[in-house]
Protein backbone atom coordinates (compact mmCIF):
# COMPACT_ATOMS: atom_id res chain seq x y z
CA UNK A 1 0.00 0.00 0.00
CA UNK A 2 1.67 3.35 -1.07
CA UNK A 3 1.31 5.82 2.42
CA UNK A 4 -0.77 8.89 1.94
CA UNK A 5 1.09 12.22 1.73
CA UNK A 6 1.04 14.82 3.94
CA UNK A 7 -0.31 18.05 3.53
CA UNK A 8 2.39 20.45 4.02
CA UNK A 9 0.28 23.42 2.72
CA UNK A 10 -1.05 23.92 5.97
CA UNK A 11 -0.49 27.03 7.94
CA UNK A 12 -0.84 25.21 10.88
CA UNK A 13 2.42 23.37 10.44
CA UNK A 14 6.17 23.54 10.84
CA UNK A 15 8.63 20.77 9.59
CA UNK A 16 8.69 19.64 12.90
CA UNK A 17 4.89 18.82 13.59
CA UNK A 18 4.47 17.72 10.13
CA UNK A 19 7.23 15.01 10.84
CA UNK A 20 5.76 14.58 13.96
CA UNK A 21 2.60 13.59 12.41
CA UNK A 22 3.96 11.50 9.92
CA UNK A 23 5.61 9.20 12.71
CA UNK A 24 2.42 9.16 14.93
CA UNK A 25 0.18 8.09 11.88
CA UNK A 26 2.77 5.27 10.91
CA UNK A 27 4.01 4.00 14.12
CA UNK A 28 0.71 4.57 16.34
CA UNK A 29 -1.87 4.03 13.24
CA UNK A 30 -1.38 2.46 10.61
CA UNK A 31 1.42 0.11 12.94
CA UNK A 32 -0.95 -1.16 14.91
CA UNK A 33 -3.23 -2.23 11.90
CA UNK A 34 -5.13 0.58 10.61
CA UNK A 35 -4.78 -0.22 6.86
CA UNK A 36 -8.16 2.04 5.40
CA UNK A 37 -5.84 4.64 3.38
CA UNK A 38 -8.88 7.26 3.65
CA UNK A 39 -8.19 7.36 7.88
CA UNK A 40 -4.56 7.72 7.56
CA UNK A 41 -5.09 10.15 4.80
CA UNK A 42 -7.21 12.44 7.41
CA UNK A 43 -5.14 11.96 10.54
CA UNK A 44 -2.35 13.10 7.96
CA UNK A 45 -4.59 16.10 7.17
CA UNK A 46 -5.72 17.04 10.32
CA UNK A 47 -3.30 19.30 12.42
CA UNK A 48 -3.59 17.53 15.87
CA UNK A 49 -2.03 19.96 18.19
CA UNK A 50 -4.03 22.91 17.26
CA UNK A 51 -6.98 21.12 19.26
CA UNK A 52 -5.15 20.74 22.03
CA UNK A 53 -4.40 23.90 25.21
CA UNK A 54 -1.34 25.58 24.44
CA UNK A 55 0.09 24.51 27.57
CA UNK A 56 -0.10 20.98 26.23
CA UNK A 57 0.98 21.35 22.60
CA UNK A 58 4.04 20.15 23.23
CA UNK A 59 2.55 16.37 23.93
CA UNK A 60 0.21 16.44 20.73
CA UNK A 61 1.71 13.67 19.06
CA UNK A 62 2.41 11.54 22.23
CA UNK A 63 0.89 7.88 22.29
CA UNK A 64 -1.17 9.00 25.28
CA UNK A 65 -4.28 10.80 26.20
CA UNK A 66 -3.95 14.26 27.45
CA UNK A 67 -6.07 16.61 29.25
CA UNK A 68 -7.78 19.40 27.87
CA UNK A 69 -9.53 20.91 30.91
CA UNK A 70 -12.43 20.20 32.77
CA UNK A 71 -11.62 16.87 33.93
CA UNK A 72 -11.75 15.86 30.54
CA UNK A 73 -9.12 14.44 27.80
CA UNK A 74 -8.45 14.20 24.09
CA UNK A 75 -7.96 10.06 23.48
CA UNK A 76 -4.49 8.88 22.21
CA UNK A 77 -4.01 8.70 18.87
CA UNK A 78 -4.68 4.95 17.90
CA UNK A 79 -8.38 4.80 20.03
CA UNK A 80 -9.31 8.20 18.10
CA UNK A 81 -8.49 5.80 14.61
CA UNK A 82 -10.19 2.73 15.82
CA UNK A 83 -13.27 4.57 16.55
CA UNK A 84 -13.03 6.28 12.64
CA UNK A 85 -12.18 2.26 11.60
CA UNK A 86 -14.96 0.59 13.70
CA UNK A 87 -17.38 3.30 12.49
CA UNK A 88 -16.51 2.55 8.57
CA UNK A 89 -17.03 6.31 7.95
CA UNK A 90 -18.34 7.15 3.83
CA UNK A 91 -19.38 10.62 2.94
CA UNK A 92 -23.22 9.38 3.01
CA UNK A 93 -23.23 9.42 6.71
CA UNK A 94 -24.72 11.72 9.60
CA UNK A 95 -22.72 11.15 12.91
CA UNK A 96 -23.88 11.80 16.37
CA UNK A 97 -21.42 12.25 18.18
CA UNK A 98 -21.92 13.01 22.31
CA UNK A 99 -18.98 14.67 23.66
CA UNK A 100 -17.07 17.20 21.34
CA UNK A 101 -14.59 17.58 23.33
CA UNK A 102 -11.49 19.34 21.69
CA UNK A 103 -12.65 19.05 18.24
CA UNK A 104 -10.30 16.75 16.62
CA UNK A 105 -12.57 13.56 16.27
CA UNK A 106 -15.27 16.34 14.86
CA UNK A 107 -12.48 17.44 11.93
CA UNK A 108 -11.43 14.17 11.29
CA UNK A 109 -14.91 12.75 10.45
CA UNK A 110 -14.99 16.31 8.73
CA UNK A 111 -11.94 15.48 6.83
CA UNK A 112 -13.39 11.87 5.58
CA UNK A 113 -16.95 13.61 4.30
CA UNK A 114 -19.42 12.95 6.56
CA UNK A 115 -21.88 15.57 8.76
CA UNK A 116 -21.52 16.01 12.09
CA UNK A 117 -23.85 16.92 14.93
CA UNK A 118 -21.80 17.21 17.80
CA UNK A 119 -22.66 18.44 21.19
CA UNK A 120 -20.71 19.63 23.80
CA UNK A 121 -22.39 19.62 27.95
CA UNK A 122 -19.02 22.03 28.66
CA UNK A 123 -19.66 25.90 27.73
CA UNK A 124 -16.02 26.27 27.34
CA UNK A 125 -14.65 23.55 25.75
CA UNK A 126 -17.55 24.28 22.70
CA UNK A 127 -16.06 27.41 22.23
CA UNK A 128 -12.85 26.14 22.47
CA UNK A 129 -13.58 23.40 19.72
CA UNK A 130 -15.48 25.70 17.77
CA UNK A 131 -12.84 28.35 17.47
CA UNK A 132 -9.93 25.93 16.62
CA UNK A 133 -12.41 23.99 13.67
CA UNK A 134 -13.26 27.14 11.98
CA UNK A 135 -9.13 28.19 11.80
CA UNK A 136 -8.47 24.81 10.44
CA UNK A 137 -11.52 24.92 8.30
CA UNK A 138 -13.61 27.91 7.28
CA UNK A 139 -17.21 26.94 7.04
CA UNK A 140 -17.06 23.86 9.02
CA UNK A 141 -19.83 25.44 11.38
CA UNK A 142 -22.05 25.58 7.96
CA UNK A 143 -21.15 22.35 7.03
CA UNK A 144 -21.80 20.95 10.88
CA UNK A 145 -23.21 21.55 13.97
CA UNK A 146 -22.41 22.24 17.22
CA UNK A 147 -24.25 22.56 19.79
CA UNK A 148 -24.26 22.66 23.55
CA UNK A 149 -25.94 20.96 26.33
CA UNK A 150 -26.73 17.26 27.32
CA UNK A 151 -26.81 15.50 23.77
CA UNK A 152 -29.53 13.19 25.19
CA UNK A 153 -32.09 15.84 25.59
CA UNK A 154 -30.96 17.87 22.60
CA UNK A 155 -31.51 14.79 20.25
CA UNK A 156 -34.34 13.44 21.43
CA UNK A 157 -36.86 12.86 18.36
CA UNK A 158 -35.40 15.30 16.33
CA UNK A 159 -32.97 14.15 13.63
CA UNK A 160 -31.32 10.57 12.74
CA UNK A 161 -28.23 9.34 11.94
CA UNK A 162 -26.36 6.65 10.13
CA UNK A 163 -23.84 6.76 12.98
CA UNK A 164 -23.23 7.59 16.58
CA UNK A 165 -19.98 7.90 18.90
CA UNK A 166 -19.30 9.25 21.91
CA UNK A 167 -16.41 10.19 24.00
CA UNK A 168 -17.87 9.65 27.50
CA UNK A 169 -18.46 6.29 29.05
CA UNK A 170 -22.35 5.17 29.13
CA UNK A 171 -23.48 3.39 32.29
CA UNK A 172 -24.91 0.84 30.21
CA UNK A 173 -25.60 0.02 26.81
CA UNK A 174 -28.57 2.29 25.14
CA UNK A 175 -31.93 0.16 25.89
CA UNK A 176 -34.29 -0.01 22.93
CA UNK A 177 -37.04 2.23 24.13
CA UNK A 178 -34.49 4.78 24.69
CA UNK A 179 -34.16 8.04 22.38
CA UNK A 180 -31.08 7.36 21.36
CA UNK A 181 -31.41 4.05 20.09
CA UNK A 182 -34.36 5.23 18.05
CA UNK A 183 -31.95 7.59 16.91
CA UNK A 184 -30.05 5.09 15.16
CA UNK A 185 -31.22 4.27 11.75
CA UNK A 186 -31.41 0.49 11.16
CA UNK A 187 -28.16 -0.98 10.48
CA UNK A 188 -26.58 1.95 11.60
CA UNK A 189 -23.24 1.61 13.94
CA UNK A 190 -22.24 3.23 17.17
CA UNK A 191 -19.40 2.73 18.67
CA UNK A 192 -19.00 3.94 22.57
CA UNK A 193 -17.67 3.14 25.19
CA UNK A 194 -19.89 1.37 28.36
CA UNK A 195 -19.39 0.37 31.64
CA UNK A 196 -20.17 -3.01 31.66
CA UNK A 197 -19.21 -4.24 35.21
CA UNK A 198 -17.82 -1.93 37.73
CA UNK A 199 -14.28 -0.29 36.92
CA UNK A 200 -14.64 -2.12 33.93
CA UNK A 201 -14.99 -0.44 30.35
CA UNK A 202 -15.27 -1.50 26.95
CA UNK A 203 -15.73 0.15 23.80
CA UNK A 204 -18.19 -1.51 21.88
CA UNK A 205 -18.83 -1.56 18.26
CA UNK A 206 -22.97 -2.36 17.68
CA UNK A 207 -24.86 -2.37 14.28
CA UNK A 208 -28.57 -1.84 14.87
CA UNK A 209 -30.10 -5.08 13.34
CA UNK A 210 -34.28 -5.61 13.26
CA UNK A 211 -34.61 -3.32 16.23
CA UNK A 212 -31.95 -4.23 18.58
CA UNK A 213 -28.14 -3.61 18.93
CA UNK A 214 -25.30 -6.34 17.79
CA UNK A 215 -22.37 -5.70 19.31
CA UNK A 216 -19.83 -6.69 16.40
CA UNK A 217 -16.56 -5.76 18.69
CA UNK A 218 -15.19 -4.76 21.51
CA UNK A 219 -11.72 -3.37 23.05
CA UNK A 220 -10.88 -2.29 26.85
CA UNK A 221 -10.49 1.33 27.36
CA UNK A 222 -10.30 3.66 30.05
CA UNK A 223 -12.70 6.84 29.68
CA UNK A 224 -13.93 9.37 31.74
CA UNK A 225 -17.99 9.08 32.51
CA UNK A 226 -20.92 10.42 30.56
CA UNK A 227 -22.93 13.61 32.22
CA UNK A 228 -26.43 14.73 31.98
CA UNK A 229 -29.74 12.56 31.45
CA UNK A 230 -28.37 9.11 31.77
CA UNK A 231 -31.32 7.45 33.31
CA UNK A 232 -32.86 7.92 30.03
CA UNK A 233 -30.84 5.71 28.67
Amino acid sequence: MENPKLDSSSSFDTPETLLLREKMVQEQIAGRGIRDERILAAFLKVPRHIFLPEEVRHLSYEDRAIPIGEEQSISQPYIVAYIVDRLQISSADTVLEIGTGSGYLSAILDAMGAKILSVEIFPELRRRAVSALEAWSPGFTNRNRILEGDALLLTKGKTRFTKFVSSACFPKIPSETSPLFDSLEENGIAVLPVELKENFQFLLTLKKEKGRLIETNRLSVKFVPLLGRTEIL
